[in-house]
């Protein structure tokens, strides 16, 4: 059977910093890793932490060897380096060539790129699968602004027309004078309970 792994005896500032931490920790990892050493330090085994800190038993392990290998600053949890992207160089390059094409000349009934339509296309033809977003910040990082067209028939207008149109929509808006109404109040007497009815 294997010996059980303690770290190694405390610094007087390493005990202040650790109670420090354990009071107010700045974050909830943080706050674990800081548990874990505490309790290693009073003789618990990573198997008795573990369930404290609500952690595997090998995550525990591997706390207390950086702890004792690096000190306090392996108690910070650095930062997750993610999943790679899926968007690639390549997939930029095809993305900027396909945006400035007309969707028409490429077999598709439209004549204006959508997110969702674009995302469709790459993925017909450079096989990555990415979300919307991704395209979308990609075209923000090439420069494209993605917006709906608006129709603008200002062009069409007959300027003493819409002079017109003006005018009485102003004149409609105008504010009135108001408008005396006479009420009319008539009596409404209770019938009575000695009343029969007809």
């Amino acid at each position: 059977m294997s010996q059980p792994f303690f770290v190694r005896r405390l610094t007087r500032a390493e005990r202040v910093a650790i109670r420090k931490v354990r009071k107010r920790p700045p974050s909830h990892a943080l706050f674990l890793r800081a548990q874990a050493v505490h309790f290693s330090s009073q003789r618990l085994t990573a198997e008795q932490i573990a369930p404290i800190v609500e952690r595997d038993r090998s995550t525990v392990y591997r706390w207390l060897k950086a702890f004792d290998a690096r000190g306090m600053p392996a108690l910070w949890p650095g930062k997750s380096p993610g999943r790679p992207p899926t968007a690639d160089a390549d997939f930029h390059a095809a993305l900027a060539q396909t945006v400035e094409q007309n969707p028409r000349n490429l077999g598709y009934p439209f004549t204006r790129w959508s997110v969702d339509l674009l995302t469709e296309h790459m993925r017909r033809t450079t096989h990555v699968v990415v979300s919307c977003s991704t395209v979308y910040h990609a075209l923000k990082r090439l420069g494209y602004r993605y917006g709906r067209p608006k129709l603008d028939l200002k062009h069409r207008q007959d300027p003493k027309e819409v002079a017109r149109a003006k005018r009485e929509k102003a004149r409609a808006l105008k504010k009135r004078e108001p408008v005396e109404v006479l009420w009319r109040f008539s009596t409404v007497t209770k019938r009575s309970s000695t009343s029969t009815r007809a």
